[in-house]
């Protein structure tokens, strides 16, 4: 992976040719959803993760990302998530993109979207009764 600066954010190429574009520091609100998240729904083991917004999010082949999960096995060894910035203004979508993330994250060394991650999605998505909205460490409903 390469990095080059363009002032208070980085443009970073994959191996595998991901161009990302992102702020330099880390967004403390969806870190916190994040390790809620984690909590509630992977019972805590999900590594430790920076999640960013980032400006652009171009595939290989130029197209458009919402978000994109960096493995461990980048050339940086550095894990971690980003999401479009223009998410932002998207309250929940963000949410739900940052759980797909995790899933991801979940189901790794396997990529894609076949079957094992539609039913990990699910799952996830079930034990959270699909709602995302809920306030960070809330306790979930019991029946």
């Amino acid at each position: 992976m390469t990095a080059s600066s363009l002032s208070d954010r980085i443009e970073e190429v994959t191996a595998d040719g991901w161009r990302i574009v992102r702020e330099r520091g880390v967004d403390m609100i969806l870190s916190a959803y994040y390790m809620s998240y984690n909590h509630q729904l992977f019972d805590k083991c999900l590594p430790e993760m920076d999640i960013f917004w980032a400006s652009s999010i171009a595939s290989p082949d130029g197209r458009h990302a919402n978000a994109l999960y960096i493995s461990e096995e980048s050339p940086v060894k550095r894990r971690y998530i980003v999401l479009d910035e223009n998410l932002n203004s998207m309250f929940p979508l963000e949410r739900l993109c940052l759980l797909h993330e995790m899933v991801h994250v979940r189901l790794e060394p396997i990529s894609g979207h076949g079957d094992e991650f539609i039913a990990e999605f699910k799952r996830v998505l079930d034990a959270n009764r699909w709602e995302v909205l809920g306030c960070i460490d809330e306790p979930m409903p019991r029946e």
